[in-house]
Formats: C-alpha cells, structure tokens, sequence
C-alpha cells in the first residue's frame, strides 16, 4: 500500500488503517490479567511504559466487582509502504496491551446500580482524552461508588452479586444435618460462599481502552447503544442471556449443597 493512502486512512480513523492496510488476520492486543490492576498501573511508567491515563471501570475496592481494566499505549512500529517501483519507510501504530482485574459477576440489581453510579461519576467528571483530569476523575468514581456495599456478605445479601456455594470441613462431615435452610446452615459454618468471577466484557471500558490508542483528539461516547437484535439476525442465532448463565451457577452450586443434607440421602 502506498504511504500517502495508509496516511489518509490513518487520518480518518486508525483502527481503519490497521483492518484495511495489512492482509490477513494479525494480533492487534493481548489482555493478561492481574489480581492488582493498580499496582501494574503505577508499574508501567517505572519499566519506561506509557499507560493509559486512567484504570476504566470501577474504582479500587476490597471486594472487586466486574471488570477493570488499563493498557500500555500503542507501539510505532516500523513499516515499509510501497512508493511507485521502490518502497518508503514509515510508521504504524496498532499494537497496544491490554490489562484486566475481574471481579464478582452482578446481578441485575447490581449492575442497575453499578450502571447509575458509573453514570453519575461521569457527569461530575468527565474523563479528558489526554489524562489532564485523571487524579479528578479517579476521586470522583471512589465518592461516587461509596453507596455499592464492598463486603462479600453485604452484596451477597442484597443479591447485588452471584456466589458460589460450597461445604465446609465441618459440612462434609455432617451430611445428614436436618436443617436444609441455607442461611441456616451458613450461619453454622456449614456451608460458604464465594464470588462467582465476572467472565464477560464492558462496553465502557472496551470504548477508554480504544480510546487511548487512537490518538488524544479522539472523542469518547460511552453511551450504551447495543443493537442485539440486528447482531443475532447476522449471527444467525440468539445470543445467551449472561445473567442467566451466572444465576444458573449459583443455583447447582445450592442444589449441591443442599442435596447430599437431605434426610433421603443421610
């Protein structure tokens, strides 16, 4: 491809540039994950890394929810462009790393108000393209978020999330234990529970994520727009229900325990 045609399709958008101007499928990002997302974002400047400005998703918690995620900046790479009979040396910029920390998976309810309270950080504070707000916006989300409970036994509670149950030590060896009420049994040290980790992906955190990588002038829209409909009609089949899946884990992980503490099985 000539240089001065990758130049016009960089100028309209880079992502075009990447699709249109190299054949066949290439990597454009990997996504390794971590279980300190703000540790690796204070890491990357030490190691000579340019991240992005500001960790997407939810702020810092003791009990992660959802998804959080940040990147490296995209690389300029070097590239050979055809120029007539001969060839001219240029530069791409594509390949970016992406980094992500998961958390629980929420119910409805909980992503209903994870929804809202995103919304409302963002309407205090709009996070700049070029970062020049980023420590105002981080402080905004932390305020923001402080109404969403951050214990595992409050959201579990308030069924903002989806846990999995298991037996304890002391449940395995009291099988045949007449009380088959959950609550009960938890309460009893019977039976514990666990978040069940959040597999899927935000469409605001994908959209800062790109963002970032396609130049600081780039305008952010993280207004929620999904077209399923037409998506399935050129899939060609429905797409599952991710609430669905999560709350179907939850209840065999109940069935479990309950099962084998009924009076059929002791």
């Amino acid at each position: 491809m000539p240089l001065d045609l990758y130049k016009r399709l960089h100028d309209a958008h880079r992502l075009i540039a990447d699709v249109v101007s190299f054949k066949g499928p290439h990597i454009n990002h990997l996504t390794p994950r971590t279980l300190d997302i703000d540790a690796v974002q204070r890491m990357m400047p030490e190691k000579g890394i340019a991240p992005k400005a500001v960790v997407e998703g939810p702020p810092t918690r003791r009990c992660p929810i959802l998804l959080r995620q940040t990147s490296f900046k995209a690389l300029s790479e070097p590239v050979d462009f055809r120029d007539g009979d001969g060839w001219r040396s240029g530069v791409h910029t594509a390949r970016f790393g992406e980094i992500e920390q998961r958390g629980i998976a929420l119910t409805p309810k909980g992503r209903a108000l994870y929804d809202a309270l995103l919304q409302d950080s963002r309407r205090l504070v709009a996070p700049a393209a070029d970062g020049s707000n980023a420590a105002e916006y981080m402080t905004a989300l932390q305020e923001v978020f402080a109404p969403f409970p951050d214990s595992w036994d409050e959201i579990r509670r308030r069924q903002f999330g989806y846990f999995i149950y298991s037996l304890t030590e002391a449940g395995r060896r009291n099988l045949s234990a007449p009380d088959a009420d959950l609550e009960a049994l938890i309460g009893a040290g019977l039976v514990r529970f666990d978040p069940v980790v959040y597999e899927d992906f935000l469409p605001v955190s994908a959209a800062g994520i790109f963002q970032s990588n396609l130049g600081d002038d780039a305008q952010q829209d993280f207004s929620a727009s999904p077209n399923q409909q037409r998506f399935e009609a050129d899939l060609g089949a429905s797409v599952l229900n991710p609430f669905d899946l999560y709350a179907e884990i939850e209840r065999a992980s109940i069935d479990a325990c309950l099962s084998p503490m009924s009076p059929a099985t002791a």
